[in-house]
């Protein structure tokens, strides 16, 4: 299977080029037009597009919403349109805006900061161009810094790194490994058009995992409470039916602290 992979430097795309066995990166889509776009997937001639790029940052999508909705929608779109099997990400903060406890399954869609409307709009236009593309709505994910890759804060860093933390005692939201993301990522190819909920599972508010870690691993960080309420519970049934299957959050969390040789 021959594969494209945008953001194939980035914190996801960097990881699954690792594990890919014919994966081609794309050039940087930003600047580009819709034909740009298009002369790099018929150069690379793949059987499946994995789009990672993206602006994620919450707070930089709200200052430049332009550069927000070209990132996250347009080109997401122009991608459907070539009519190649596209796996693209979304995420969980789709659910930011929910009500109701959770976890949410994927019927449930509520987003409630920009970044999160955009991504919600891009699942929804990319499946009525190309009903067979893969939309995978990703938890918070974490790894330690890759050399030569682009590195950034994440749950294990930033408890790794900061003296003080805040996180929610009521928020319930899973975060996940992010090697263990690559290695799924190439199963979804072959999943059927839609909507998945993709990472591990977590029962623990966030507070109640990060006070895991830090007893865990005897690190010196602060833990307090944030307050906020909103949950990004996820239920990953639909794709554990199709042999979609991560470690649950501590499992994971078990598993980067064993690879990394983490414990002092």
């Amino acid at each position: 299977m021959r594969a494209l992979v945008t953001g194939a430097r980035g914190f996801v795309g960097a990881r699954l080029m690792a594990v890919l066995d014919d994966g081609r990166a794309a050039p940087s889509l930003q600047g580009m037009c819709e034909s740009d776009v298009r002369r790099v997937i018929e150069a690379a001639e793949p059987d499946v597009i994995f789009h990672t790029a993206a602006i994620s940052d919450i707070q930089t999508c709200e200052k430049n919403p332009e550069a927000s909705y070209r990132a996250n929608v347009e080109i997401p779109l122009w991608l459907a349109r070539s009519g190649v099997k596209l796996v693209a990400f979304s995420t969980d903060q789709v659910y930011s805006g929910c009500g109701a406890e959770g976890p949410y399954t994927e019927e449930y869609a509520t987003p409630a900061n920009l970044y999160a409307r955009h991504k919600l709009e891009m699942e929804q236009r990319t499946l009525e161009l190309n009903p067979d593309t893969v939309l995978l709505r990703a938890t918070w994910m974490y790894d330690m810094p890759l050399y030569g890759a682009r590195n950034r804060g994440n749950f294990l860093v930033n408890m790794l790194l900061e003296p003080e933390l805040a996180f929610s005692s009521t928020q319930h939201r899973a975060v996940t490994y992010v090697r263990e993301v690559a290695e799924q990522l190439k199963k979804t190819a072959r999943l059927p058009g839609g909507v998945y909920n993709f990472g591990s599972e977590n029962d623990l508010t966030m507070l109640e995992t990060a006070r895991w870690l830090r007893d865990e691993l005897g690190l010196p960080v602060v833990l307090r409470d944030s307050g906020a309420r909103h949950n990004l519970w996820m239920d990953c049934t639909r794709a554990r039916r199709h042999r979609i299957r991560f470690s649950d959050t501590i499992d994971g969390l078990r598993q980067c602290i064993e690879d990394y040789a983490l414990r002092r």
